[in-house]
C-alpha cells in the first residue's frame, strides 16, 4: 500500500473511448471540479495528470476555502494574513453595498 497525501494508489480502468474516470476522493482531494483543466505529462511509461493551477486565489477543498497560490511555493506567514486581511475587507464593502441607506428625515 503507497500512500501519497494521505490516499493510496488505486486501479481504475479506461473506458471503450479513452476516458478516465478520477474517483471522487482524488477530486475532492485536489479540488477537482467539472470544467477544470489538467496538465498531462509522460515520461516513458508514466501519465502523470495535474490540476492547472496557473491562477491563485481561493478555492473550495472539500468543506473548506483554501488559498492557491498558482505554483509549488509556500507562502510565509505574514503573506497569508495580508491576504487574509484583504479577502475579509473586500467581503465587508461588498456586504455594506447590500445594506439599505439610512432614512434621512
Amino acid at each position: 500500500m503507497v500512500l501519497l497525501n494521505g490516499m493510496k494508489d488505486v486501479l481504475i480502468p479506461i473506458d471503450k473511448a479513452g476516458r478516465v474516470v478520477l474517483p471522487k476522493n482524488v477530486r475532492d482531494e485536489l479540488a477537482i471540479n467539472p470544467g477544470d483543466l489538467l496538465k498531462i505529462s509522460i515520461r516513458g511509461h508514466e501519465v502523470t495528470l495535474r490540476p492547472n493551477r496557473e491562477a491563485s486565489g481561493f478555492t473550495k477543498r472539500g468543506h473548506a476555502l483554501v488559498f492557491s497560490s498558482g505554483g509549488a511555493d509556500l507562502l510565509d506567514n505574514e503573506t497569508v494574513e495580508a491576504i487574509r486581511a484583504d479577502e475579509r475587507g473586500g467581503r465587508l464593502r461588498s456586504l455594506a453595498k447590500e445594506l439599505p441607506s439610512p432614512k434621512r428625515k
